[in-house]
């Protein structure tokens, strides 16, 4: 199957949930690439919020076809994207996030171009990155639960951007749901999926960008950070107790955090214990107005709690979640 220039038309998969600040942005940079794209899929995990009835005002003057899933109930990222690829009709499938924007309108033609460039390979992905620009436009807690993502580029397939081929993503049994899913979990299924793809093929990168918009809205809270930071741990405890660390990706992603606060708990790791509380989140210090933000003081003492929460929540998880295999799509 050929499009323009023949080029190999794409299926694009949305998964979405209470994306009202950022899915219209999404839908109109992926319908602006100048690359065929065959449909757009949104799978929606029963948003609370006006997110479907965006996307389905959208979809009525779209230039390309847009189907809407809804799930009967919050089942995941993972759910989401096997529902999405199982019904798409191209050979090879667009991964997007309904909280990304595409910087230009040759991304798209630049994350394809990757893995057809290469028979080898089974995906590609996008370089992902925060930008200052949109950093800046956050509240007071989403800018300190975001600080470290500020400009950093991810190193592999994060699930925001990237290209599949449906074939062999199928053949492997796509995304492992009950580890990595079922509770509306997110997290942990991006490194689980790469872990599994590279048993049968590479994994390359792409010079395609994606912006990570997160939430635009101006309600977010300490305490969404704090279900944010749960969600994260828990993916962690998931995966360390489904492959140990056997994955080369554990030890340098999952040790340094936990080994720091069990050091802390010593005496002589409690000076450690104070820089790390300062210099975690180091951009939180470096503009004028943050600083004079009277809930600066809170920002040592908040990076000390997370680092022991975190662990809690990633050491519950190990012990109590039960391995099992994945679901068969």
């Amino acid at each position: 199957m050929k499009g323009s220039e023949g080029k190999i038309p794409v299926s694009v998969v949305i998964p979405m949930r209470n994306a009202q600040t950022t899915v219209l942005d999404t839908l109109r940079t992926i319908v602006g690439q100048k690359y065929p794209i065959l449909e757009i899929i949104v799978v929606d995990n029963v948003s609370k919020d006006n997110s479907v009835r965006t996307v389905e005002l959208f979809s009525k003057t779209s230039k390309i076809p847009i189907r809407l899933i809804k799930q009967d109930k919050d089942r995941g990222v993972s759910s989401s994207y096997n529902k999405g690829v199982k019904v798409a009709t191209s050979d090879l499938v667009i991964f997007l996030t309904s909280d990304c924007s595409l910087p230009t309108d040759r991304e798209l033609e630049k994350l394809v171009a990757a893995l057809i460039g290469n028979s080898h390979a089974v995906a590609s992905y996008s370089i992902c990155v925060l930008p200052g620009f949109i950093w800046k436009t956050y509240n007071f807690w989403e800018k300190f639960f975001s600080a470290r993502m500020v400009n950093n580029i991810s190193s592999g397939m994060v699930l925001k951007f990237d290209c599949i081929r449906k074939k062999e993503f199928l053949s492997i049994g796509g995304f492992d749901e009950v580890n990595f899913g079922g509770d509306g979990a997110i997290g942990g299924e991006d490194a689980d999926l790469t872990t599994r793809l590279r048993k049968i093929g590479e994994i390359v990168r792409s010079k395609a960008r994606v912006f990570h918009l997160h939430y635009k809205g101006v309600d977010y809270n300490v305490f969404d950070m704090a279900r944010s930071r749960k969600m994260y741990a828990r993916s962690q405890g998931k995966f360390l107790r489904k492959y140990g660390l056997t994955v080369p990706d554990s030890w340098t992603a999952f040790l340094p955090r936990p080994m720091l606060a069990i050091m802390g708990l010593l005496l002589f790791g409690i000076p450690l214990l104070i820089i790390y509380s300062f210099m975690y989140t180091p951009k939180m210090f470096t503009t004028r107005e943050i600083v004079l933000n009277p809930r600066i003081i809170l920002v040592p003492l908040i990076n000390i709690f997370f680092l022991y929460y975190e662990l809690y929540w990633t050491t519950r998880t190990f012990f109590s979640y039960k391995k099992e295999g994945i679901i068969d799509i």
